[in-house]
């Protein structure tokens, strides 16, 4: 510390946040207060249509979101969705932002820390419970046959 004191600790977290990239504002493209392409509930940049954003490098007009993860994989079937839809004149979707949600860490050491409003839960369940969830999601993704890791089921 500056006074040459010291603190003892188990973890130290370096916690910078998320920072757009600038090139919505290099290019002009209307952006939010935080860098981020500026977009409609479509997920439409809200001066130019054409274009689509989402995951953290969008500024959700009128409705800041935290840069989480779980807001990314919340708008990518909206913004497939929009897409198809832009292509072939369909109907498109609004992506409405769930309210709460949860965060889990992995600690990198077989350990995790859980946060959800006010509860923080950290060690091993936290870990095995964001372990769950991920290989879960995964699994969506693998359509060519790949095979399970060892010990696990499917």
């Amino acid at each position: 510390m500056s006074d040459a004191r010291s603190l003892s600790f188990d973890f130290a977290f370096l916690a910078l946040g998320i920072k757009s990239s600038p090139i919505f504002r290099e290019s002009a493209l209307p952006t939010g207060e935080d860098g981020g392409l500026l977009v409609n509930s479509y997920l439409q940049s809200i001066e130019y249509p054409e274009i689509f954003g989402g995951g953290d490098c969008i500024s959700l007009a009128g409705n800041p979101l935290a840069k989480v993860g779980v807001y990314a994989v919340r708008q990518n079937p909206i913004l497939f969705q929009n897409l198809l839809a832009a292509l072939e004149e369909g109907e498109m979707k609004v992506f409405k932002p769930q309210g709460e949600f949860m965060l889990i860490l992995n600690m990198g050491n077989g350990r995790g820390i859980l946060w959800k409003r006010d509860f923080v839960w950290e060690g091993r369940l936290s870990f095995l419970l964001k372990d769950y969830i991920d290989r879960k999601f995964m699994r969506k993704f693998q359509v060519s046959g790949e095979r399970e890791e060892p010990g696990e089921r499917i």
